[in-house]
């Protein structure tokens, strides 16, 4: 079954096409990355899907449906969503307060605002899950500005969990972190559940080449690429736009 499927999509600022008649499909349970050089669309693109940008032309479908754009809360509760590239944790409370807003955003009691948040002990256990997944058990009562920048981005993925996607979208996740820091990050998502589509955009190959089973690259808003590691990685046209002999 088709996850996500992206049809002649277009969007234009003003008088610049910054995507053009893109088409991209992602199978369930695939692990695809989207990389090229700054400005070829990635975030762009990342926006469409996620419904914070409306597309000048094209269609959108997830999972078979069409994406209302312009909701994203409506997205989210479709089974898509999305950790950033920049920081969006509130650093002043723990993480366990992260997680458990974030559970809660997608949850019935999200209306209950007079009552306390110990009056929802499923929403804290689902928290609590969430985090041991992320390796967060332990710093489950710390606050946020105390934790790694590593952990941090841990945190960013574990938050985005917390909708129960269907679909995963990543945006650079890896960016800032240390080697090892990038290596528990790999480690960590390599061992989520299978069935948890996940698009990736992410500038380090290395990153890329340790998750992703396909790979697209975008060049000035159009796909000049797909295929599996070794196609992308012996793509002369790739390697000129993008990769250079490092990768290849």
């Amino acid at each position: 079954m088709t996850a996500l499927d992206i049809r002649d999509l277009s969007k234009s600022f003003g008088g610049l096409e910054v995507i053009s008649k893109l088409n991209l499909v992602v199978a369930d349970g695939q692990r695809h990355a989207v990389i090229g050089p700054n400005g070829a669309g990635k975030t762009t693109l990342f926006n469409l899907v996620t419904g914070w940008l409306r597309p000048s032309s094209g269609e959108i479908l997830i999972h078979g449906v069409p994406l209302k754009h312009g909701h994203p809360d409506a997205v989210t509760r479709g089974g898509l969503s999305r950790s950033f590239q920049k920081n969006m944790l509130l650093e002043n409370v723990t993480v366990l307060e992260n997680l458990r807003v974030a559970c809660q955003a997608s949850h019935s009691s999200r209306y209950a605002m007079f009552r306390s948040k110990d009056s929802f002990p499923d929403i804290i256990a689902k928290a609590r899950r969430i985090a041991e997944m992320m390796h967060l058990d332990t710093a489950l009562h710390r606050l946020v500005k105390e934790l790694s920048y590593g952990q941090k981005r841990q945190l960013e993925v574990a938050i985005a969990l917390c909708a129960e996607p269907k679909i995963l979208l990543m945006d650079e996740p890896a960016a800032g972190t240390s080697p090892d820091e990038r290596e528990r990050l790999i480690e960590l998502i390599n061992k989520l559940p299978r069935d948890l589509t996940i698009v990736l955009v992410e500038h380090d190959m290395d990153v890329v080449f340790a998750i992703c089973d396909v790979i697209t690259v975008l060049s000035y808003g159009k796909v000049l690429a797909t295929g599996g590691k070794d196609d992308i990685r012996s793509n002369p046209q790739v390697i000129e736009a993008y990769l250079g002999n490092d990768h290849a």
